[in-house]
C-alpha cells in the first residue's frame, strides 16, 4: 500500500493544474493547518498560533491526524491515515473538505511527512502550502528551515514573523 500511494502520489503532482501563489499575508482570510496529533503540548502550541492569527482576523481550521481512538472526539474535524484508499482517495469526508476548501495558506507544521499527508497536501486547492521539511516532489511553496527544529513553539514563532512579512 505504501509503495502504491507514494506512485499514485507522484502521478497525482505530476499531473496536477492547481495555480499556487502566495498572497499578501494583509489580504489573507482563511488558514488551514494539516498536523498529526502527538500531545497536548504540541496542540497547545498550535492553538496559540491560531490565536495569534485570529486576532489578525484570519479563520484557522486544524485538521490533526489522529491515532489513539480517545483523541477521536476531542477536536471537531480529525482523521486516521487508514481512511485513504488503494487509489489515493480518502473515505472521510474531513480530509475531503479540508483538500477543496480555498485556503489561502496551508500549515503543515511538522518534520515528518508521511505518504497520506504527501498526498492530501498535493491534492489540496491552497494557494501556498508552507512547511518546513525539504521534500523531493517540491510541495511547499515557502519552506522555513528552524535553527531549533524540534521545538514546535520556536518553529510556529519564526512562521508568524515570517507570514507577517509577506
Amino acid at each position: 500500500m505504501k509503495f502504491i500511494l507514494k506512485t499514485i502520489n507522484k502521478l497525482i503532482n505530476k499531473s496536477s493544474t492547481i495555480n499556487r501563489a502566495s498572497i499578501n499575508y494583509e489580504q489573507t482570510k482563511h488558514i488551514g493547518i494539516l498536523y498529526k496529533y502527538v500531545d497536548e503540548n504540541k496542540q497547545k502550541a498550535l492553538n496559540d498560533f491560531a490565536k495569534q492569527i485570529k486576532l489578525d482576523g484570519k479563520r484557522v481550521d486544524f485538521l490533526p491526524a489522529i491515532s489513539k481512538r480517545n483523541a477521536d472526539n476531542r477536536y471537531f474535524k480529525t482523521f486516521r491515515t487508514s481512511e485513504i484508499n488503494l487509489i489515493g482517495r480518502w473515505t472521510n469526508s474531513n480530509v475531503n473538505l479540508f483538500i477543496y476548501q480555498q485556503y489561502d495558506f496551508i500549515i503543515y507544521p511538522d518534520l515528518y511527512l508521511t505518504n497520506e499527508m504527501e498526498n492530501i497536501l498535493i491534492r489540496s486547492h491552497a494557494k501556498c502550502r508552507v512547511g518546513f521539511i525539504h521534500n523531493p516532489l517540491n510541495l511547499f511553496e515557502l519552506l522555513l528551515k528552524s535553527d531549533n527544529e524540534y521545538d514546535i513553539d520556536h518553529r510556529l514563532n519564526k512562521l508568524y514573523s515570517y507570514l507577517k512579512k509577506i
